[in-house]
């Protein structure tokens, strides 16, 4: 028992002491681990005093520039714009009135834009809603043509320009200032579409101004009046929906009526009017004969901001060198102005969705006899302009 006793007792020293062994290596295996970590901080340390992980660190800072970030805009460009923004300059674009309607019908950090809108903005509520626009330096342009000189005397942090306007971008890009396209026209994507773009408009306002989902009540209320108005046109039977022509304006004495490929033939696809221009394209040169066959049971004029002749002219036949008597829409009394609100309603504006729900108006007056229009601009006016129109203006923007 004695020896047995003792062969145990000698295994069990002889298995602490082999535990023992392996400890010390254990040890040393995470010391070196230790001592590997303690010679990368150094290695670190000594990067950093030496400026070489500040500079990473500043490369890194770079990819994440907080002085700018990048858009891509309706011309399929990449741009870096600031993104502290404080002055701004507007080319050709008609994106004047939705850069108000952005800023609830203000225009802050607008410095300047072509001289030429005045004169539309004069015959506007936009000069009622934010009278400084009247101020606002006219010199973008010189003798009709882009002054680049005269953009960058204004130091502006931006240019939003007409992306389709390629010699624009190309005069303007020169000049190292960030220039955002805006769309009126994409291409392939059928008729223009006045109610995508200023919705386009808007979401693209958004991103250069880093303020994404700003103006989703805005468009969610003008999806509801246009959801309401189609709903409505889905109720008529095809064979009570007139025909129309819009009538772009006189042109020397002969018409030039909206074709396929303009904002007008997309507002009558949209209200299911048979455009009787449909076999021209863009605004095309006719004849008095030509619109006589035609004979549209509904006549739009394309409104006072391009075209002198009012509803009333052409209904009491006094329109010089011109003579709609002979159509149904004359005889009818179905001759109606396009109207002018925040801009020419027939193009891409904020107002998009009340210029659908007028036009419905106009065209099937029996199936929208209680609709509010007056209603529905005023509300829309005063929750997103800030402006409380009076029955006076309203009764303007709906002369017909």
């Amino acid at each position: 028992m004695k020896r047995i006793f003792l062969k145990g007792l000698s295994l069990l020293l002889s298995a602490l002491l082999l535990c023992a062994c392996a400890t010390p290596g254990g040890g040393a295996s995470r010391a070196g681990e230790g001592s590997s970590s303690a010679v990368g901080e150094t290695k670190t340390e000594k990067r950093e005093e030496t400026g070489e992980g500040k500079k990473e660190e500043s490369e890194a800072e770079g990819k994440n520039d907080s002085k700018s970030h990048e858009i891509l805009d309706h011309a399929g460009n990449r741009v870096m714009v600031p993104n502290e923004i404080r002055r701004v300059v507007v080319d050709q674009v008609p994106i004047l009135s939705t850069y108000m309607a952005y800023f609830k019908g203000k225009t802050p950090y607008l410095v300047g834009f072509a001289g030429s809108f005045k004169d539309s903005i004069a015959k506007t509520v936009l000069k009622d809603i934010s009278p400084e626009l009247m101020d606002v330096s006219n010199t973008v342009y010189a003798q009709g043509d882009l002054n680049v000189e005269a953009i960058m005397e204004l130091k502006p942090d931006i240019i939003l320009y007409n992306a389709g306007n390629k010699e624009h971008y190309e005069a303007l890009s020169k000049t190292g200032i960030p220039c955002v396209g805006f769309a009126t026209v994409k291409g392939g994507e059928g008729p223009p579409d006045p109610l995508t773009r200023y919705r386009d408009w808007l979401r693209l306002l958004e991103e250069v101004f880093g303020e994404k989902g700003k103006m989703d009540d805005f468009l969610s209320y003008g999806d509801e009046i246009v959801k309401d108005v189609r709903e409505r046109i889905a109720t008529i039977p095809e064979g009570e929906r007139p025909s129309a022509m819009i009538l772009f304006r006189l042109n020397n004495g002969s018409p030039q009526v909206a074709g396929k490929g303009v904002f007008g033939d997309f507002w009558l696809q949209n209200l299911g009017l048979r455009n009787v221009a449909e076999e021209t394209q863009g605004f095309a040169q006719t004849s008095f004969e030509q619109i006589y066959g035609w004979n549209p049971e509904l006549l739009f004029l394309n409104g006072p901001g391009i075209s002198p002749i009012r509803s009333e002219e052409v209904l009491n036949n006094t329109v010089e060198g011109a003579d709609f008597s002979s159509l149904d829409a004359v005889k009818n009394k179905r001759v109606y102005n396009t109207t002018l609100g925040m801009w020419s309603w027939f193009t891409p504006n904020p107002d998009a969705p009340l210029v659908y729900a007028w036009l419905a108006c106009c065209a099937y007056p029996e199936a929208f006899r209680d609709y509010p229009l007056k209603k529905k601009i005023r509300d829309y006016y005063s929750r997103f302009y800030g402006y409380e129109l009076n029955e006076a203006e309203i009764e303007e923007m709906l002369e017909y």
